[in-house]
């Protein structure tokens, strides 16, 4: 299977997309508004991906792979995937041996 890259949605501008709904929330003051609106914002969150240097993550929708996030930031993407962290660190790094001439 070859990898795929997923670009998602920047999490600053989903981010501000969420305290224009809580103001609208507030605006309306009413239950069903407060309710209806905090359901979104709840799947909003769940959203949220940070992706942090020398690493990536993996989104799999029910078991499909869907893709790869390589670049690193705050992101945004479907709450229903599932994001596995991958390390893309070096870890076994081969060298020669150096040599050190004491006296």
């Amino acid at each position: 299977m070859k990898e795929k890259v997923y670009k998602p949605a920047s999490g600053w501008n989903i981010l501000l997309l969420m305290f224009v709904l809580l103001f609208v929330a507030y605006a309306y003051q009413h239950v069903f508004a407060w309710v209806t609106i905090g359901l979104i914002e709840l799947l909003i969150v769940i959203g949220f991906i940070i992706v942090n240097p020398n690493a990536s993550k993996v989104m799999t929708l029910f078991g499909k792979y869907v893709g790869t996030i390589k670049q690193d930031g705050f992101f945004w993407a479907n709450p229903f995937f599932y994001k596995r962290n991958v390390s893309l660190r070096a870890r076994n790094f081969e060298s020669e041996r150096l040599k050190v001439n004491d006296k």
